[in-house]
C-alpha cells in the first residue's frame, strides 16, 4: 500500500477545501468535539473531507480524530488526524494552521510508520516514513544549533492550569538565554518548522496538547533528524489515549538537554 500517495492525496483534497472556505470568513461556531474542544464549521469541513478520503483508502482502519473521537476498525492500523490544527488562528483570520495525518501499524506514537502535514496557507506540504522527511519533495533537515544563546524557541504555554502556571515559572531564566521565543497557535506547523530548519526547539511543557496535536508532526521530526523526548516515563504515547502530552523536540540532543536543564525536566 502506498501510504505517501494516501496522506499526500488526502492532504491536497482538505487544502484547497478548506483554504476556499477559509477566504470566505464568518465561520459559524457549533458544538463541543469528542475531546471537549469548541468546534466551528471549518473544522467539521475539513474532518468529512479527510475521513471521506481515508474511508476509500483505508476502509478498516480505526480512525481517531479530534472532533469525532474513535472511529473503530476491525484492524490494527491506526489513523490520527488533526482535521484543524490552529483553529482559533483560522476562524480569527490569522493565516497559520495546518491538517495532519498519521498512520501506524499499532496504537502507540513508536507504531507510526507515516505521516503527513499540510500548511493550508502556505501551501507546504509534509511528509516522513522510513526513507525520510521531505517539504514539498524536498528533503529536510532540523538545524545544527547546540548553543541557548543562538537558539529560536516556539512552545506551548497554557496557564491557565496549575500546572501550566508553575512551569511558566521556570521559563523565565529559559527565555534570558535564548535569542528569541514563539507562540503561534499550531503546534503542528511549529513541530514542522524544527524538522525544516525554519526554529531549533518547540517544548510542550504543560500538559496541554493531545495526540492528534502533535504526534504526526513529532514523528516527521523524528525521522528528520530531531531529537524528541516525552516528559513521561515511557518516552512513548498511546494514539488512542485522552491523556495530554508534553514534550520536546529540538534540533539537537544537546540543545534538548540544555533546555531541559534550565526547565528543570529530566
Amino acid at each position: 500500500m502506498d501510504y505517501k500517495e494516501i496522506i499526500l492525496k488526502t492532504l491536497y483534497k482538505v487544502q484547497n477545501t478548506i483554504k476556499t472556505r477559509y477566504l470566505k470568513g464568518n465561520h459559524i461556531e457549533l458544538d463541543k468535539g469528542a475531546f471537549g474542544d469548541i468546534q466551528y464549521d471549518i473544522d467539521i469541513l475539513a474532518e468529512e473531507t479527510i475521513i471521506n478520503t481515508i474511508k476509500m483508502e483505508m476502509p478498516n482502519s480505526t480512525i481517531v480524530s479530534e472532533e469525532t473521537g474513535i472511529i473503530q476498525g476491525n484492524n490494527n492500523k491506526i489513523i490520527l488526524i488533526d482535521p484543524i490544527d490552529g483553529s482559533l488562528n483560522s476562524i480569527r483570520g490569522i493565516p497559520f494552521f495546518s491538517s495532519t495525518i498519521a498512520i501506524a501499524k499499532n496504537q502507540n506514537f513508536s507504531d507510526i510508520i507515516a505521516a503527513g502535514v499540510v500548511d493550508i496557507i502556505q501551501e507546504n506540504f509534509y511528509y516522513g516514513d522510513e526513507n525520510g522527511a521531505i517539504m514539498n519533495n524536498v528533503k529536510i533537515n532540523p538545524n545544527k544549533t547546540n548553543e541557548l544563546k543562538d537558539s529560536l524557541i516556539a512552545l506551548d504555554l497554557n496557564i491557565r492550569t496549575e500546572s501550566g502556571k508553575e512551569v511558566f515559572k521556570k521559563t523565565r531564566t529559559l527565555f534570558e538565554k535564548t535569542k528569541t521565543q514563539r507562540i503561534m497557535g499550531s503546534a503542528i506547523i511549529e513541530n514542522m518548522y524544527v524538522a525544516s530548519g525554519k526554529i531549533d526547539a518547540y517544548i510542550a511543557p504543560s500538559r496541554q496538547l493531545r495526540t492528534f496535536d502533535c504526534l504526526p508532526a513529532m514523528y516527521i521530526s523524528k525521522i528528520a533528524g530531531a531529537s524528541i523526548q516525552f516528559f513521561n516515563k515511557e518516552n512513548d504515547f498511546n494514539l488512542l489515549s485522552k491523556e495530554r502530552v508534553s514534550f520536546i523536540n529540538a534540533c539537537t540532543s544537546e540543545l534538548r538537554k540544555k533546555i531541559l536543564n534550565e526547565l528543570d525536566i529530566t
